[in-house]
């Protein structure tokens, strides 16, 4: 019988196999763990105090870090009827220039209470909203009984809001549902071998659809154990989440491109004689575009550690879509495609239940196999909509093919289904990825022009380029904008642009470019062209007046420092 919802498989699985370890958190004091009893536990006396409060069928803001505690306040927010609502959590030194975003989410999502380890500097600049009752911490949450109350909920009920942008503006809340959580967690696990016998490794933050999806929540549906590390720990010493799927035997790991580009740069031959690999069988690679450089440089890397170039497997998804569209099974072909004279890496197949079309973002019209188009998602795994936002949601989740009765998800990505796969070959809305995280190109815009009356507003650029320097990432993100005549010192104000995105939006851009007035490209109704103004800049035909470029993109460093 299929479960109705995510708690039922937990909560199952800790009176069948309480005993087995559920959650390791590795931490700098050492791993902490709990088994699924104690996992339990936990997440039934955070109900019981959320009950206490009254706070069923309210949202609940998730500000935490990854923690062990992080877990049991999740789990117990649906449990109790609440809906959590998981927020990007920056460090003290930054929280002042991102509250604005996790305000902003606070405001969309309607959130009754905000969790954090202790309140945050600005946690009074929240009792303003209607409905906000006030900050809870984890000892608010973790002390009292274990109380078993509640019925569990239906596969139509929500479980909890992830936010797709995290920036000042206009969040949208993804309503995922517990049927959906179920059917891609189930889907999943059979087309990747997962199962009890799973360990997975992951320092992914939980804020993140594959952080809180793909290496908690599908996880624990399965029985597994989930061993987590955090972003910050991974990013200083990449080492570290290698070692500790040597160490706990870890079976299954999601990352981006990025993520296994960083390993073979900075691990050195000394660590890499420390690591035993060998039980490292699925290697999920997602969430930004994939590189074939990348896949062949790590598999010779760490070949010596024991793992073996058949386990890279490259996936496919989105928030709206719960989490994973399609994926490699063991069978699948070689995953490079090639659309023109560019290669591409096929992610694989649509996972069961879940089906993939190409069509025509313009007219609607399906797309024959090799032809380029909008990539279109239906099945049980997509998402109810966004949250109190219907036209949004008609616009995206509910699209027609000619003579096809189902609705399909619009994506905003373009792919082409080729060799038996999809294979995505850039985005139609035009998002910029970096470090696997989606950030809107609008959002940096109106950042870059509202930092200064320079900037001249509704003439800024901002997008992804492809790296062509010998760098440890997917993506370069670059602005181009364009500043009136008769500004001061452009230099000065390139600097400050690129410190207004890292503040505001954790992004550290790879080229700043500052253009004469009227030479930023635009469509004739007056929206910016982020293709055509990459196009121009990579031939060196726009008038720049001052620019800047990282060691990602060397060959435009000159032409902007020459002018």
């Amino acid at each position: 019988m299929t479960p109705t919802s995510i708690l039922s498989t937990l909560l199952d699985t800790a009176a069948d196999y309480g005993e087995r370890p559920a959650l390791t958190v590795l931490g700098r004091e050492g791993p902490g763990q709990w088994t699924f009893t104690e996992l339990a536990t936990r997440v039934m006396k955070v109900a019981a105090r959320l009950t206490e409060l009254d706070a069923c069928g309210r949202r609940v803001l998730l500000a935490c870090p990854t923690s062990m505690e992080y877990v049991p306040v999740f789990y117990g927010c649906m449990l109790a009827g609440a809906v959590p609502v998981p927020v990007y959590m920056p460090s003290l030194a930054h929280f002042r220039s991102a509250w604005s975003k996790i305000a902003s989410i606070a405001e969309d999502s309607g959130a009754a209470y905000a969790v954090a380890p202790v309140p945050p500097p600005e946690a009074g600049a929240l009792a303003d909203l209607p409905g906000f009752r006030g900050w809870l911490s984890f000892d608010d949450l973790l002390t009292g009984p274990a109380i078993w109350d509640w019925a569990l909920p239906g596969a139509d009920d929500l479980a909890f809001l992830q936010y797709t942008s995290g920036s000042t503006g206009h969040p949208k809340g993804v309503m995922v549902t517990h049927g959906g959580l179920v059917h891609n967690a189930t889907a999943v696990g059979r087309a990747i071998g997962a199962g009890r016998d799973t360990t997975t490794v992951s320092w992914l933050p939980l804020y993140h659809d594959m952080g809180i999806i793909g290496s908690l929540v599908s996880p624990l549906f399965w029985g597994a154990h989930v061993v987590k590390m955090s972003p910050q720990a991974f990013a200083s010493q990449p080492y570290m989440w290698l070692r500790a799927i040597s160490d706990f035997g870890g079976r299954l790991a999601y990352a981006p491109n990025f993520a296994y580009e960083l390993c073979v740069r900075k691990i050195t031959d000394e660590q890499l004689g420390t690591l035993d690999l060998s039980r490292w069988r699925v290697a999920i690679n997602g969430a930004e575009p994939i590189r074939e450089s990348t896949i062949s440089r790590f598999a010779e890397r760490f070949a010596p550690a024991g793992f073996r170039p058949e386990h890279m497997r490259f996936a496919y998804g989105m928030a709206e879509a719960t989490l994973v569209v399609t994926t490699q099974r063991w069978t699948d072909p070689h995953p490079v495609v090639h659309v023109g004279e560019r290669p591409y890496i096929r992610c694989g197949l649509p996972v069961d239940g879940m089906t993939v079309a190409i069509a025509d973002p313009e007219t609607g019209q399906a797309r024959a196999p090799g032809e380029v188009g909008e990539i279109w998602v239906s099945g049980p795994s997509v998402a109810a909509g966004y949250w109190q936002r219907l036209d949004a949601t008609e616009e995206t989740f509910h699209a027609r093919l000619p003579g096809r009765p189902e609705h399909f998800l619009r994506t905003g990505d373009l792919g082409v289904m080729a060799g038996g796969g999809v294979a995505v070959v850039g985005r139609h809305k035009d998002l910029i990825v970096v470090n696997g995280v989606n950030h809107y190109p609008q959002d940096i815009e109106y950042t870059v022009e509202q930092l200064s009356p320079a900037v001249r507003g509704g003439c800024t650029a901002a997008f992804s380029a492809e790296p062509t320097g010998d760098v440890p990432q997917s993506e370069a993100a670059v602005v181009v904008a364009e500043v009136r005549h008769g500004t001061g010192d452009l230099a000065d104000l390139v600097t400050e642009i690129r410190l207004a995105v890292a503040r505001e939006h954790d992004v550290l851009l790879d080229g700043v470019f500052l253009v004469e007035p009227g030479s930023v490209p635009k469509t004739t109704s007056g929206k910016i062209r982020r293709r055509a103004s990459l196009a121009m800049l990579l031939a060196h035909e726009l008038p720049l007046l001052a620019g800047w470029a990282s060691p990602a993109l060397p060959g435009l460093a000159p032409a902007a420092a020459g002018r």
